[in-house]
């Protein structure tokens, strides 16, 4: 972060009334396909601003020991409380200091099951919309929609607040999540669908989650078919599809699409990534920061002809929807 971070700006209203809505960029998809990386580089453009994923910390992370990525314990972090107090002086506290996720999650109940049936996709878009219309005029759940909306908004605005910056980049995987975001007066929503070979990103699914290669080649499948069905209700200038490839390969040229995608002049990348203050939650790599940037690629070296066949099977039709040549 710059110095300009300490500058704070006149309070707005959540109903934008009299303000230019929070520029919000969107990052739906599969797991493990270089959005904190993604995350990291559009921090270090001095018009951008990422905390990571905006849905917040999970049940699993323990906040006596858990680190920002400027090494600060999550707790102690003289950003996060900025942050924090930003959001309440905005009328939309944040429950940074909570796990289990934020209230800018848009969750219905903490039954999996059920809030899988309420808010995730059926995999049809006409189930959706008449489970939408149905669910929509539930008073609670009408509250709880608004109630994620709102802290979104509240967590944007008190990041760029703080930072300086323009534009928030939220790395959350969660297909749904632009959906819900959408149309909200208070935040103009833009999406890049950052997409991984399946061969590599099956790889990494199976390296980090445990779960053998045929459900991690569905997963795949599956939260890639999902963000494109999202995509439909898009204007084609509000939606990027990035390939996590063409990031490693050229990331000088990615950049500066992505700056003309947001609406931002671009900038290049420091000669030093590691000379950057990021304030990020997520994965590992939050701690490691940005070196080399390089494509991950030993599902080459790892994965077997029988995997690869596996993973054939359940990709090929939209692994080629994608744009990618393989199988």
């Amino acid at each position: 972060m710059t110095s300009s971070a300490e500058r704070l700006r006149p309070a707005s209203g959540p109903e934008g009334h009299g303000a230019e809505p929070v520029r919000y960029v969107c990052m739906p998809g599969s797991p493990y396909t270089g959005s904190t990386l993604l995350g990291f580089l559009l921090d270090s453009h001095p018009a951008c601003a990422s905390i990571g994923a905006a849905t917040g910390l999970t049940s699993r992370i323990d906040l006596e020991t858990y680190r920002c990525s400027c090494g600060d314990r999550f707790l102690d972090c003289a950003f996060w409380r900025r942050v924090a107090a930003r959001t309440a002086e905005l009328g939309r506290p944040v429950t940074v200091s909570r796990t289990d996720y934020w209230n800018t999650h848009v969750r219905l109940s903490r039954r999996r099951w059920l809030n899988g049936v309420l808010i995730r996709s059926l995999g049809n878009a006409s189930l959706n919309a008449a489970r939408d219309a149905v669910i929509g005029r539930a008073g609670p759940i009408r509250r709880r929609m608004s109630e994620a909306r709102r802290a979104s908004w509240g967590l944007a605005r008190a990041v760029l607040d703080v930072t300086g910056a323009s534009v928030f980049v939220d790395t959350a995987r969660d297909h749904q999540r632009p959906r819900y975001l959408q149309g909200d007066p208070t935040l103009d929503v833009k999406v890049i669908h950052l997409v991984r070979d399946p061969r590599g990103n099956t790889a990494s699914i199976v390296k980090h989650t445990g779960v053998d290669i045929a459900t991690a080649a569905r997963q795949w499948r599956h939260y890639n078919r999902e963000a494109d069905r999202v995509r439909e209700g898009f204007a084609p200038e509000t939606w990027m599809r990035l390939r996590y490839e063409d990031l490693c390969a050229d990331p000088q040229g990615t950049l500066d699409r992505i700056a003309a995608f947001v609406g931002v002049e671009p900038s290049a990348l420091p000669t030093d990534l590691g000379t950057v203050e990021h304030h990020v939650i997520g994965n590992s790599m939050r701690l490691k920061g940005v070196g080399e940037i390089r494509e991950d690629d030993a599902w080459k070296r790892t994965l077997t002809e029988a995997d690869l066949r596996v993973i054939a099977r359940a990709t090929a039709s939209v692994s080629h929807g994608l744009g990618y040549a393989w199988p």
